[in-house]
């Protein structure tokens, strides 16, 4: 029996269906844009704004969906007269789902751009790989320093010892301490996979705690950084290391760290411990604030419209003892471009292009003045990376970093 003419025509309900699972797509992704591209209003939404853009490309095919469901929605009655409120929804819904289909496409795309300018190819099958929180062995950890003024007393500051899951030989490998980032209470093996994966690339990695900071004194922990350095040579022999070939590699705080380990003597800041040797023949620095002075660029446009930025200038304060005003040498000191010279190691910056913390013109100021110093570096710009892309293992960003940590470490850490 046909339908009644006052019940629904079965074409007419599956639009409108269509039309609603359309327009959610496109609800879903405004908000996964939102937390993308708008100042994040905790520490909560930045978090899903990195995994948003980081996993951007999964977000192309809900995109896709609505967009087609947007346009199959729209339709004649059966007498022929046009839905005029019907078509004009489905026009807008389709239009959104256009366009967030374009932007889930562009992070991806650029980065497959300047993965090609970097010599890299990129392995679409690995993006979804997971993240980089979790290792297929764990490490050796040892106490390399007993300090006594550790906000609840003496603090013992551990690093982890990975080493290749197989060796090619008995040759002694190149070292490389790993500085975490982050706050004082995370472990110093923050992403172990990129442990591990150095490891098995042909090196020792030495990944290391240090106080976070303290207040009024944040050269302490440079001074913590020196120290593993120093123990890690003094120590390489137990580990078929070679003493006489280090990096030192560190992420967000753990790359400014990494920088002024590097780039002061000894006398500028001393270990924390009674080491003979803190040099280092080589440095990475992946998005690290390079300049604290009042010359530096400002800080990007979400940072100042978010209510994190108010921790992070008080933050600034405790560790300096003051304001960018009342202590400026301070800051200077604490800023790794104010001690470039042509002394200081060869050096790989990595910054990411759309980072919440860090204008990308403060990495550049920082290769500029290494190459008017004619310091060997190498720079890596990956656009549309958010602070921490590297969480994500398989994306395009970290895949595309492997490559090129790994050229550099083989030409700066040679026999």
């Amino acid at each position: 029996m046909p339908p009644s003419p006052s019940s629904p025509r079965p074409t007419t309900v599956g639009r409108w269906s269509a039309l609603v699972l359309a327009s959610a797509t496109a609800l879903v992704g405004t908000g996964a844009a939102a937390l993308v591209l708008l100042p994040p209003p905790s520490w909560d939404a930045w978090q899903y704004g990195l995994l948003m853009l980081e996993f951007s490309l999964l977000l192309a095919a809900p995109a896709a969906i609505g967009l087609v469901l947007a346009l199959l929605s729209r339709g004649r009655a059966s007498a022929g007269r046009p839905r005029p409120g019907r078509a004009r929804l489905a026009a807008m819904v389709a239009v959104v789902n256009g366009v967030l289909l374009v932007m889930a496409l562009v992070p991806p795309a650029a980065l497959w751009s300047t993965a090609r300018a970097e010599g890299v190819r990129l392995d679409l099958g690995q993006y979804t790989a997971g993240f980089a929180t979790s290792t297929d062995r764990e490490p050796r950890t040892h106490v390399y320093l007993r300090t006594e003024d550790g906000p609840d007393g003496p603090e013992d500051l551990e690093l982890d010892v990975w080493e290749p899951a197989e060796r090619d030989g008995d040759a002694p490998l190149p070292i490389v301490v790993n500085v975490h980032g982050g706050a004082d209470d995370l472990p110093q093996s923050l992403f172990p996979r990129w442990d591990t994966w150095l490891a098995d690339s042909g090196h020792v990695v030495f990944d290391v705690d240090y106080r976070h900071f303290p207040d009024g004194d944040w050269s302490a922990s440079v001074s913590d950084v020196k120290c593993a350095i120093g123990w890690a040579r003094e120590h390489a022999g137990e580990y078929g290391a070679d003493a006489s070939r280090l990096a030192v590699n560190g992420q967000s705080a753990g790359g400014l760290l990494a920088l002024l380990a590097a780039y002061t003597s000894d006398e500028e800041i001393p270990p924390s411990c009674d080491v003979p040797d803190t040099g280092v023949d080589a440095v990475v620095a992946w998005y690290s604030v390079a300049d604290g002075t009042a010359d530096a660029p400002r800080v990007p446009w979400r940072q100042r419209h978010s209510p994190i930025r108010e921790e992070l200038d008080e933050g600034a304060e405790r560790m300096t003892g003051g304001t960018l005003e009342e202590v400026p040498e301070e800051y200077a000191s604490m800023s790794p471009i104010t001690h470039v010279s042509p002394d200081v190691p060869p050096t790989l910056v990595i910054t990411s292009g759309h980072d919440l913390f860090l204008d990308p013109e403060d990495n550049r100021l920082l290769v500029s003045r290494l190459d008017a110093a004619g310091v060997a570096h190498r720079h890596l710009e990956l656009p549309w990376t958010e602070h921490m892309f590297d969480i994500n293992w398989g994306g395009f960003a970290s895949q595309t970093t492997r490559h090129v940590l790994d050229d550099f470490l083989s030409e700066h850490l040679a026999p």
